[in-house]
């Protein structure tokens, strides 16, 4: 017979130690039972939380079924089976896992299940009840205090041991803020973290009015620090895009300048409120565990010298409209003003990546050019979950190691479960070897998280139009302005007097369109994709290198012979979206030939098929 639940009031959950585990964009409250993604709350049975309260306390070992059984299931005659595979599920289907590829929960056949993810915990301690207050003489008060320093002298550890270097005052500085249209936001933002930040036990922090006469003011962040006497500073800037804002913060150390701790968020008018709070929840985490050497060392991604932090997020806003010469120059200006600047490494890496993928460079230039820098960005921060990305994505491109990939890749979202870009290129690794399930979730988390990126939209589309659902490709192109893919997604359709006046928008030159739409207007289908293959051909060049496009043209034109031979010359050069033809519907009219079964496996992709 089990022992009945007990049941706890308030007053005892109140006394309960408040245990909170992290991992990726997830937290798990263990005192009231509440998981939470991304700071919003996620609904979750009984039975899977407490599988999830006991693979955290477990991370890294196997749980096993037996275990499970007894905590969970101990006399009830219940399908076992049964119960804990539903169970998992609706564990996997809350954490938004995969048993086939999973981030959280591995499976482990016959054996039972561990988690994998990174997890960190916080400890809240609550005070005790006051009692009442009895009254003891002086002299034995004064005893104890002197043994218990006796003690506490005789039991203290050696000089030598290092401890950390805890925040115990700090300022908040006013946000700075170009737009004066929401300059309320971004005050609004700095009163909400000292308003926050003031309730932190053991925790001093500079007033409002005082920290307001900085407002607009140039001044560096340490000699503020020194005036005000703290030992930590928080700044931060609010930037507007439209109906986009980014917010960037950190924390520093007015003692040496070193910046504890730092992040970007994003935001919109509608969930700004929710962004301000988690800006304060991470903050007050990093105020209330203090910071050791290691994390500081751990931590330090970012430049100290403000310009070269402001020209590298000048070339991150260039890098995000893919306008790569410019997030070249600014990248390159911000490692020149710091050479030890880890994240704008980072950032030279994934540009060079996307001009071999867009072939404006060579690949064997461009790929020397990306590893090379991410692994100097690795090299000054090992946590560089963008520079892995950048490795991964080269090894699947243009080295065809997909297995080695896909570790990158894993790794990466492993240290920076936030990163939209790294979940996008997962998933077109995943999808190019045929596992279209786990494609379409890395790709819709790659959303969630960067829900107004032109790039991750068009990977929507993309998805679709791979998918052979080019109704639907169409529609979500055509609401995201995705001119490229609806274009080709029309064109899949057979709807080419709707796709001729979307060339303009997808690089095509105007003299060129002419000829094509000519060719069009005499040949029909054939000789649109004849005129355009020839075309594009004439443009190859040491600044243009799109072979398999060529090839594609040719063989939706019926040029087989031709098209085989663009797509000999994209496998000797390794040109990236090579990796795409097993999935492209554009080569279907080739995929009976034994030529393309032997390209696909001196590749090394497997032959799949499109989902039905």
């Amino acid at each position: 017979m089990t022992e009945p639940a007990q049941v706890v009031n308030g007053d005892d959950l109140a006394e309960t130690p408040r245990r909170i585990a992290r991992f990726g964009i997830f937290e798990v409250d263990l005192r009231t039972s509440e998981l939470r993604r991304s700071g919003v709350d996620i609904k979750i049975q009984d039975q899977p939380f407490r599988i999830l309260e006991m693979l955290l306390n477990r991370a890294g070992e196997i749980v096993t079924r037996e275990e499970l059984r007894e905590q969970l299931w101990p006399t009830e005659f219940v399908d076992f089976d049964h119960s804990l595979n539903t169970a998992i599920r609706k564990l996997r289907e809350a954490l938004g896992d995969s048993a086939e590829n999973p981030r959280f929960v591995e499976t482990l056949a016959r054996r039972g299940y561990r988690f994998i993810a990174p997890v960190s915990w916080e400890t809240t301690e609550v005070a005790a009840p006051k009692r009442p207050r009895l009254l003891v003489p002086i002299g034995i008060v004064v005893l104890l205090l002197a043994a218990a320093g006796a003690y506490f002298i005789w039991r203290r550890p050696p000089a030598t041991v290092a401890t950390p270097n805890p925040i115990d005052t700090v300022a908040v500085l006013p946000f700075t803020n170009e737009d004066a249209g929401s300059q309320y936001l971004s005050d609004g933002t700095t009163e909400i973290l000292i308003d926050t930040l003031s309730r932190v036990p053991d925790l001093r922090v500079m007033a409002r009015t005082t920290v307001f006469d900085y407002k607009g003011k140039k001044i560096d962040p340490r000699e503020a620090g020194r005036a005000l006497n703290v030992s930590g500073v928080i700044v931060g800037n609010l930037r507007r895009q439209g109906d986009q804002y980014e917010i960037h913060v950190e924390l520093i150390d007015v003692n040496d300048g070193t910046q504890l701790w730092g992040d970007r968020f994003d935001a919109t008018a509608s969930t700004m409120s929710a962004v301000q709070n988690r800006i304060s929840e991470e903050l007050t985490s990093q105020l209330r565990q203090g910071v050791s050497r290691e994390r500081r060392i751990a931590l330090k991604r970012y430049s100290r010298d403000p310009q070269a932090y402001d020209d590298y997020l000048w070339g991150l806003y260039a890098w995000n409209k893919r306008d790569a010469p410019s997030a070249l120059k600014y990248f390159n200006r911000a490692i020149e003003r710091d050479p030890q600047f880890a994240a704008a490494y980072a950032g030279l890496s994934n540009t060079y990546g996307i001009m071999v993928g867009y072939g404006t460079i060579s690949v064997a230039d461009g790929t020397a050019k990306v590893l090379s820098n991410a692994g100097r960005a690795l090299q000054l921060d090992p946590n560089n979950a963008e520079a892995l990305v950048s490795i991964a994505t080269t090894k699947f491109r243009n080295l065809w190691d997909f297995s080695g990939a896909e570790a990158d890749y894993r790794r990466a979202l492993a240290l920076n479960p936030n990163y939209a870009t790294g979940h996008q290129w997962y998933a077109d690794l995943l999808r190019a070897t045929g596992r279209w399930q786990d494609a379409r979730r890395e790709l819709e988390i790659a959303h969630q998280l960067d829900p107004r990126s032109g790039p991750i939209n068009t990977m929507r589309c993309a998805e679709l139009y791979y998918e052979r659902r080019y109704r639907e490709a169409v529609e979500i192109a055509r609401q995201s302005h995705s001119p490229i893919c609806v274009t080709h997604s029309l064109m899949a359709m057979g709807d080419f007097e709707a796709a001729l006046p979307l060339l303009k928008f997808v690089h095509v030159p105007d003299a060129d369109r002419d000829q094509i739409e000519a060719a069009y207007r005499k040949s029909g289908r054939r000789g649109f994709y004849l005129k355009s293959a020839e075309l594009l051909a004439r443009r190859q060049s040491e600044t243009v290198e799109t072979p398999v496009d060529i090839a594609s043209l040719y063989a939706q034109a019926g040029e087989t012979e031709k098209a085989f031979a663009w797509l000999e010359k994209a496998y000797q050069r390794r040109v990236s979206v090579l990796t795409n033809i097993g999935v492209d519907p554009a080569f279907d009219p080739l995929r009976s030939d034994p030529r393309f079964d032997d390209l696909l496996r001196r590749i090394g992709l497997p032959k799949v098929s499109p989902p039905s």
